[in-house]
């Protein structure tokens, strides 16, 4: 049980340091340093989809885990159903938010201006998701499954 729970913190701290550290370190580096904002936007794009698909093979790894180990007993865990919402707001960044970024992004750059209010609204979604995702991230890395901890003893 003991490695199991390494290999969770393990896991966690790479999906959420990565997470901060591009979101929060990367990206922003990359606006104020590159000059460019269509640069800098498509870095970042590549950035976000690399830590997404950073946080989809975590993240499933944790929830099978979770399940193989515990079985009926993980839908009492909060930390399974954190780490399944994560999942699904990482699957729904990067299946549905980035592409229609990206569209939007290729009319705005053929001069169709008429998209550009759609294009702050999907950022506006990102960035308010992004921060939600790094808080539950937060909260994962730093508590403990008290249900968790007394199966183990």
């Amino acid at each position: 049980m003991i490695s199991s729970l390494l290999g969770e913190r393990l896991l966690l701290t790479l999906w959420v340091g990565s997470l901060l550290t591009i979101g929060y370190i990367a990206v922003p580096m990359a606006f104020a340093n590159l000059g460019d904002v269509t640069l800098a936007g498509n870095y970042a794009g590549h950035l976000f989809s690399a830590v997404n698909i950073l946080g989809l093979g975590c993240g499933t790894i944790l929830l099978i885990t979770k399940v193989v180990i515990y079985g009926k007993q993980t839908i009492g865990f909060w930390r399974f159903w954190v780490v399944l919402a994560m999942v699904i707001v990482t699957l729904i960044f990067n299946f549905y938010l980035l592409p229609e970024l990206e569209v939007v992004k290729h009319l705005i750059h053929m001069g169709d201006n008429s998209v550009v209010g759609r294009f702050d609204l999907l950022h506006s979604v990102s960035q308010n998701l992004y921060i939600i995702l790094s808080i539950l991230g937060l909260a994962l890395v730093v508590s403990s499954d008290k249900q968790t901890n007394e199966i183990r003893t």
